[in-house]
């Protein structure tokens, strides 16, 4: 039994010797493993910051493309602004001159009628009736000439004709 047992030996230190050949593998690959984890962490940490680079960029510009746009709607929110204020200011002075045309023309009408009230009524003057001059005709004029027998009597309400006047001799 002596050559089974040795052949089990001899089979037993063979297979011990594997175990530590497969342990001393086992180390290798667990130290390669974590050599390349650590290598795969290092690159992923460099992509990421170089990635995190891009994207900061990439965004400082659309927010500087942004803000630029959005500055120039603002100026032209602000010239708008501007303009309607001024157009206010304009309104508001024609307003106030209007305001001051109209104050003075209701201080002249006040004092207009202030010297309308103070003054005493003027005295109605009584005109005197003149008897008015009675011309005659001259002795040696001629009578009017009839009236055609066509024509029409003149109205009653109607005022005769004025005399000729003599000529006035020099």
């Amino acid at each position: 039994m002596a050559e089974p047992a040795r052949a089990l030996d001899d089979v037993s230190a063979q297979l011990a010797e594997m175990m530590r050949h497969a342990d001393a593998l086992l180390d290798d690959w667990m130290r390669f493993g974590a050599d390349v984890r650590a290598r795969v962490e290092r690159e992923t940490a460099g992509i990421g910051e170089v990635v995190a680079r891009a994207v900061d960029g990439a965004s400082e510009r659309a927010l500087a493309m942004r803000l630029a746009n959005v500055s120039t709607e603002l100026e032209r929110l602000e010239a708008r602004i501007r303009a309607a204020s001024r157009i206010a200011a304009e309104q508001k002075a024609t307003d106030r001159r209007i305001l001051v045309g109209i104050a003075a023309g209701v201080g002249v009408v006040i004092a207009l009628l202030v010297v309308l009230v103070m003054r005493a009524p003027a005295v109605p003057e009584v005109v005197v009736p003149q008897p008015l001059p009675v011309v005659a005709p001259p002795v040696d004029a001629a009578p009017p000439p009839p009236p055609p027998a066509d024509a029409a009597p003149p109205p009653a309400d109607a005022a005769p004709a004025p005399a000729k006047a003599p000529a006035k001799r020099h």
